[in-house]
């Protein structure tokens, strides 16, 4: 799934590119949501109540918040989206790297390379959401890398994310993260601690050490089945 804003104060501009997405979306069989906002205020606000994108296509030349003033704001509360600018002029290239875009496209767009700049974002979207974990805590929605996390920790019916820098709460299930990451290389090593295989510096058969210093029990029932997996990961590594 691939979640979509068109933002655009010119209903036909927004019409037309609603078709261009429903089109691609029958003929590539891509599953697409998307969402339409006639003002830039309107999609900040989007933002600031929790919800998100993976991808925007944003008008510059707007009433009110212009797309270059939306897309700073955007920046401030998600710097992952891609953002692509929409304009009729080209004067404006300048102003826009400031918000890194990813691509821009001269009204009127031919539906050819709507889809070239589609797909392309698609590609780089399907990748990113291979390598983060996302996770929403009141109305925020959260995205880290994989890679930087430490491990989870159950904590009654929160779950801990811990990172080098920080640590994060959020309700949910051990169960549950373990199975959306069961492609990762994470392993559970007690009741209580998801492990990131990635960042741990040491193992012993009753406790490892992550990279950051921390030491994590690992659980009696788990020892056996461990010993091997971290014994051919390590091996898998020299």
């Amino acid at each position: 799934m691939i979640k979509i804003a068109v933002c655009d104060d010119d209903i036909a501009f927004t019409g037309t590119t609603q078709t261009y997405l429903e089109k691609i979306s029958t003929e590539y069989r891509e599953e697409l949501e998307t969402s339409v906002f006639l003002s830039g205020g309107a999609l900040v606000n989007e933002y600031r109540n929790g919800n998100s994108f993976d991808l925007i296509f944003l008008d510059i030349e707007m009433d009110g918040m212009d797309g270059i003033a939306t897309a700073r704001h955007i920046r401030e509360l998600d710097y992952h989206v891609l953002i692509v600018y929409i304009s009729s002029h080209d004067e404006y290239l300048r102003q826009l790297f400031e918000a890194e875009p990813f691509r821009f496209l001269k009204k009127p767009v031919p539906y050819d390379e709507f889809c070239t700049v589609f797909f392309q974002a698609q590609k780089r979207i399907v990748a990113m959401q291979n390598n983060f974990f996302c996770f929403r805590s009141g109305k925020n929605l959260t995205k880290i890398f994989c890679r930087d996390i430490l491990y989870f920790e159950s904590s009654g019916r929160k779950v801990i994310l811990h990172t080098l820098q920080h640590s994060y709460e959020f309700y949910d299930k051990l169960n549950n993260i373990e199975e959306k990451l069961r492609d990762f290389r994470f392993v559970r090593i007690h009741k209580a601690y998801l492990v990131n295989l990635d960042n741990v510096e040491s193992f012993q058969y009753e406790r490892l050490a992550l990279t950051d210093g921390t030491i994590l029990s690992i659980s009696e029932k788990n020892r056996p089945r461990l010993r091997n997996e971290f014994w051919h990961y390590f091996r898998r590594e020299e």
